[in-house]
C-alpha cells in the first residue's frame, strides 16, 4: 500500500511508533505545583485522566452538574436552621431554567430533587453543633519545599468551628453516589487537603488547628443528610498524613508520565478515546495483550 502511494500506510507515518517529542517533568523542579483539592481524588484514581481532563477533555457540564450548583449557589443562603425555606426555594426556582436538561421531562423531577436537598441542608443545620465562621471562603498558601513547593488553593463550602475551638471544613456533596466507605473516608483526599490547608495557615485569621473535615450527603435517596466525619489529621501515630498526601500529589501532577488506571470510574470517563487501557483508545500499533494497572495493583 504504501509503494502504491496510498497516504499513511508506509510505518513512517504511523504516529504511535514516533519518538516522545519531549521527555520532561511537567512541572520543572523547583518551580511551584498548584494542587486543588477537588482534583487530588481525580489526580491519584488515573493520572491520566486528570491530565487530559485538565487540557480540554472534560466534558460539557451534565444535569445532575447544573442541579448541584445551583444547590450550592442557594446553600450560601443559608447560615443556619433559622434560614428562610420559602426564600430558599424561591431562589431554587428563579435560577432553575437555566440548568441545561437532557430532556424536557427531567424538568420536574430535578427541581423536586433540588428541593428536597435543600430541605436536608435544613434538617442537618438544626442539629449541627458547630458555629459557622465563613461560606464559600477561598484559600490559598504554600506548602514549601525547596524541590517542589506546593501552591495549595480552593474554596470550602463551609468553615466551621467545633466547641474545642478548632477548625472544621464542611464539604457539601450533591451527587446521587458520592457517599464513600468508612476506609475511603479516613484518608479521602479532598477532605485530607482541606485539613492540611488549615495546618499550614490557609485560615490563619480564624485558627490552624484542625478539628477534622466532614462530607455532607443532600444527594443520596436518603431522607435526611448524611455527615461523613474524617478525624483531625493531625492525631495519632499517622499524623501529618494529610499533608504527605498532598506533596505526593503535587509529585503525580508534575511528573513526566501519567498512567492509565482502570477503575471503577472508567465506564463514565470522558477521554476514555484517548485512553491505551480502553479498547476505544488503545492504539492499533500495540499488540492485543497490552497489561493494563487495576486499583489495588503494584
Amino acid at each position: 500500500l504504501a509503494a502504491a502511494g496510498v497516504p499513511g500506510a508506509h510505518p513512517d507515518d504511523w504516529w504511535g511508533l514516533r519518538a516522545l517529542s519531549d521527555d520532561r517533568p511537567l512541572v520543572d523542579e523547583g518551580n511551584p505545583v498548584r494542587v486543588t483539592p477537588s482534583a487530588m481524588e481525580s489526580a491519584l484514581r488515573c493520572s491520566l485522566r486528570w491530565l487530559l481532563e485538565r487540557h480540554g477533555g472534560s466534558g460539557p457540564t451534565s444535569t445532575a452538574q447544573g442541579v448541584g450548583n445551583l444547590v450550592h449557589a442557594a446553600a450560601m443562603l443559608a447560615e443556619d436552621a433559622s434560614a428562610d425555606r420559602g426564600a430558599l426555594l424561591d431562589y431554587v426556582a428563579a435560577r432553575f431554567d437555566a440548568i441545561e436538561l437532557a430532556a424536557r421531562w427531567m424538568a420536574g423531577p430535578e427541581r423536586e430533587r433540588a428541593e428536597a436537598m435543600v430541605d436536608k441542608l435544613l434538617r442537618w443545620l438544626a442539629t449541627n453543633p458547630r458555629r459557622l465562621l465563613a461560606i464559600e471562603h477561598e484559600f490559598a498558601v504554600r506548602l514549601d519545599d525547596p524541590q517542589r513547593p506546593v501552591d495549595l488553593t480552593g474554596r470550602v463550602d463551609r468553615l466551621e468551628v467545633d466547641e474545642a475551638g478548632r477548625l472544621v471544613v464542611i464539604d457539601l456533596k450533591t451527587g446521587k453516589s458520592t457517599a464513600v466507605t468508612g476506609s475511603e473516608l479516613a484518608e479521602h483526599p479532598q477532605l485530607g487537603a482541606y485539613q492540611a490547608a488549615v495546618e499550614a495557615g490557609a485560615f490563619a485569621e480564624f485558627g490552624d488547628e484542625s478539628g477534622g473535615a466532614a462530607l455532607v450527603q443532600l444527594g443520596t435517596s436518603a431522607k435526611d443528610a448524611r455527615e461523613q466525619n474524617q478525624p483531625a489529621a493531625g492525631e495519632g501515630p499517622a499524623a501529618g498524613w494529610a499533608t504527605a498526601l498532598v506533596r505526593r500529589t503535587a509529585d503525580t501532577m508534575a511528573a513526566a508520565t501519567f498512567a492509565a488506571v482502570a477503575n471503577s470510574k472508567c465506564r463514565v470517563c470522558p477521554v476514555r478515546t484517548s485512553c491505551p487501557v480502553s479498547g476505544q483508545g488503545r492504539q492499533v500499533v500495540e499488540p492485543p495483550t497490552t497489561r493494563s494497572t487495576r486499583e489495588g495493583e503494584e
